[in-house]
């Protein structure tokens, strides 16, 4: 058993130990709320509280593998719903089965053995991890038997940051991969005396591997008869010639990412604090990020921190049920749209549908196993993060628009001013881009576009942040980074891009770009900062442009 199993195995019976030992305290309170319904009072108050109660236990017991008291608590679920939905008043009868319930419940609890009855639920909690290396920079096999075109797609998907190794010999490249596995292959579909050589070598190499090196063909021959054979050979993806880079180098990117998404971030709001903690180890042993509340009256605060991508909600809780809860969260602005998961015992089908019709997103019924509980939250939350990113990116490039790039430079001047470190931020403009549209076009002034994007992005460091300030016009935020140190990297993208090669009206263009860059030690703050880095891109487009030019701070 791996560590990780082992390490989720002990936490969990801790949660249930913990859980096991409150049980009688659990009880007597079920016991004095029906003491006080027994007593008068506000009649349906103290029922539907009864009823609130022993549904908890049976929800959670059965959550836990502790069947028979789940089955012992729904006996009394029963009576107490029984008693709601009727005006009769509670009879004998009634009373006497309610405390036999009691008595059943007590016995169960009793003969709890909190090791027993785990194993399955501790398997459920394995999460597949990715043990590979995370390699800084991905290697790219290239084969091609024209040594100019070979040279020339090289060059530009080294471009992108790419490692790039080039044959023009299909034999050399299956001797290669023998050796040493790239991250991915682009191959040349067809070689001298061999219409599909590329797909037939590419079927010898996968041949009995147990994991496929990703794969994209290109050829000049866009018949379906080649893509299928590329596709027989286990292609991601089909080019043809002449290529679009910036589309190539962009599914070689997807292909060979190994970033991890950031972790769904989940709220859980139970008032069952060992029940919380359990769905909580479930869903943080898939990864998932998880804040408990257990007093649903004390949720706002934890809303507006945390900023969850979804709400797994109980339905029944003291101070407001989960409908009520639902409610108030949707009439916030920014909350209308989160997703919200009620987990509840409750298995009265009109009560479920009433639910989802006034706030929630699901309904899920307790006991649920592991995976189920992981998947239903995960394609909800999923669905959640696509949203937000619509808010917060450029719909053509991907990257942070304007207001979430200035955000991120906010937070890491005041990251840098806490640790006393530097910042750096530049802005890039692609020189002549009107030139670009009206002489190609607008579908081809985008294409450039995009693939400035995609370059920034594949060749700036882990922690810096790239946006689209609008137009032709990008930032770059570099946290933790010396202005020679910006000025180096900026420059190298700036030769990068001017080596890249666009096809447009059947002839090749290349662009360049020109940047401004300034330190946030000479600024002081981001309007400062912003407005040194717009003025030394001024500086940069007057001095012949192409250029990587340093703020000055004379004044």
């Amino acid at each position: 058993m791996s560590t990780q199993i082992v390490s989720a195995a002990t936490r969990l019976k801790k949660i249930r130990e913990a859980y096991a030992k409150q049980l009688p305290v659990q009880l007597e309170g079920i016991r004095k709320s029906y003491d006080e319904f027994v007593a008068g009072g506000v009649w349906g108050e103290r029922l539907e509280d009864l009823h609130r109660r022993i549904h908890t236990m049976k929800g959670a017991s059965a959550s836990f593998g502790l069947s028979m008291l789940s089955a012992a608590a729904a006996a009394g679920e029963n009576l107490a719903k029984e008693a709601l939905q009727t005006i009769t008043p509670t009879d004998k009868n009634w009373h006497l089965q309610m405390q036999e319930c009691f008595s059943q419940i007590d016995r169960e609890i009793a003969r709890i053995d909190p090791e027993q009855g785990m194993e399955l639920q501790i398997q459920e909690l394995t999460v597949a991890s990715d043990a590979s290396a995370d390699k800084e920079q991905k290697v790219v096999y290239l084969c091609e038997d024209d040594s100019f075109q070979r040279l020339a797609l090289a060059t530009q998907i080294g471009c992108f940051g790419f490692e790039v190794v080039s044959f023009g010999d299909i034999d050399q490249l299956y001797n290669a991969v023998q050796n040493s596995s790239p991250d991915a292959i682009v191959m040349d579909m067809i070689f001298p005396d061999k219409p599909v050589g590329g797909a037939e070598v590419m079927n010898k190499i996968q041949s009995g591997r147990e994991k496929p090196i990703a794969t994209v063909f290109i050829s000049s021959n866009n018949s379906l008869a080649n893509r299928l054979s590329a596709v027989r050979a286990g292609s991601s993806a089909y080019f043809t010639k002449p290529l679009n880079i910036t589309d190539l180098c962009s599914t070689l990117s997807l292909l060979t990412s190994a970033v991890k998404p950031e972790p769904y971030r989940i709220m859980i709001v139970d008032d069952d604090p060992q029940l919380a903690d359990y769905h909580a180890l479930i869903l943080q042993e898939a990864g998932m990020t998880t804040m408990a509340v257990n007093d649903p009256l004390q949720v706002m605060s934890p809303l507006f921190e945390f900023k969850p991508d979804l709400i797994l909600m109980d339905m029944y809780m003291p101070g407001c049920n989960g409908v009520e809860l639902a409610k108030a969260i949707r009439q916030i602005s920014a909350y209308f749209s989160i997703p919200i998961v009620f987990l509840s015992s409750e298995t009265d089908t009109d009560k479920q549908f009433h639910a989802m019709l006034t706030g929630g997103d699901e309904f899920l019924t307790k006991p649920i196993k592991a995976q189920h509980l992981i998947s239903s939250v995960a394609v909800r939350a999923e669905r959640m993060k696509i949203i937000r990113s619509y808010m917060v990116r450029d719909s053509m490039t991907g990257l942070f628009n304007h207001t979430t790039t200035k955000e991120h430079l906010d937070t890491a001047i005041a990251h840098a001013q806490r640790k006393e470190e530097e910042v750096c931020f530049a802005m890039i403009d692609v020189d002549k881009f009107k030139t670009v549209n009206d002489s190609y076009g607008h579908p081809v002034g985008d294409r450039v576009l995009i693939a400035l994007a995609r370059l920034l992005g594949q060749r700036v460091r882990k922690t810096d942040v790239v946006g689209r300030f609008g137009g032709e016009e990008f930032a770059v935020v570099l946290p933790g980074c010396s202005i020679s140190e910006a000025v180096t990297l900026l420059n190298e993208l700036r030769e990068s891009f001017a080596a890249v090669r666009f096809q447009a009206k059947g002839e090749p263009f290349s662009c360049t770009f020109s940047c401004g860059v300034a330190p946030l030690s000479l600024y002081g703050d981001a309007t400062a900062l912003c407005k040194a880095a717009d003025e030394a891109l001024y500086l940069a487009k007057n001095g012949g442009r192409n250029l990587v030019c340093e703020a000055s701070c004379e004044k």
